[in-house]
């Protein structure tokens, strides 16, 4: 007997840490989460050119690459996603935007979500989506992120 109610209690411990946690709200480094959403010029294999700076992805290609983030949720409902650039750019910052979009996961169909422009280093914007139905995912696309900028991290809610 006082195994099972040591064992309920540990139990009930373990679920009130679980419920108390900040379950709601995730983060990930840039460098951490990325991928090659496409380039516009093939001059180089871009996985070797982008480089990490404190968790940052950094473009240090010769030429633009868009990033994909893909995000992932725990729930259904409307979603926060805050994005900051790289805070150790060029001299002259040369601006781009990031777009969230919702996929369906049924055909090449997606609901794009609010685009973001990053107009100077360390920087912080915020989008917002709404994941309405179960199985849907969520992404961030980084579109021409240019040479000696990134992108530092993304935080969004579950």
């Amino acid at each position: 007997m006082k195994l099972k109610a040591a064992t309920l209690f540990v139990a009930i411990c373990l679920v009130c840490a679980l419920a108390s946690s900040p379950a709601y709200a995730r983060s990930k480094t840039a460098f951490g989460s990325f991928h090659i959403q496409s380039a516009t010029v093939l001059t180089e294999d871009q996985y070797l050119c982008l480089t990490e700076d404190n968790g940052a992805v950094v473009n240090n290609c010769t030429s633009a690459v868009d990033l994909f983030f893909d995000l992932p949720i725990d729930s259904v409902n409307a979603k926060t996603i805050t994005i900051q650039d790289y805070w150790n750019g060029p001299p002259t910052f040369t601006p781009f935007n990031c777009v969230s979009y919702v996929y369906k996961g049924k055909s090449s169909s997606s609901t794009v979500g609010t685009q973001v422009t990053f107009t100077a280093p360390l920087t912080t914007l915020s989008t917002k989506d709404t994941v309405s139905v179960a199985g849907e995912t969520l992404s961030v696309i980084c579109y021409a992120v240019p040479p000696g900028e990134g992108v530092a991290s993304l935080r969004w809610n579950q």
